[in-house]
């Protein structure tokens, strides 16, 4: 079976994960569920309280093989920007 290529969602994926302090590359086992379950985390943290509901795990799973919708990168960029002006260096 061919490997994955690496989209767009990955570079957040891998941020997230590493954030967490896994280490857990793209290929490995359990690597896209992982990534996917943390990021939406993220994205139900961005819309808890607007009425909106976050995409299903299983679409978020979808956007590590076909194209991941631009909102979602912007809204995974906004919350990583955020997150590392929170962090003291």
């Amino acid at each position: 079976m061919p490997r994955r290529q690496l989209a767009k969602i990955d570079k957040f994926a891998q941020a997230l994960i590493t954030q967490r302090g896994r280490s857990i590359s793209p290929g490995e086992y359990e690597y896209v569920s992982i990534g996917a379950t943390l990021i939406r985390e993220n994205l139900y943290k961005f819309f808890d309280g607007t009425g909106v509901q976050p995409p299903e795990l299983k679409t978020v799973k979808n956007w590590f093989y076909n194209d991941c919708p631009d909102w979602a990168i912007a809204i995974l960029s906004r919350e990583l920007i955020s997150r590392n002006r929170e962090t003291p260096q």
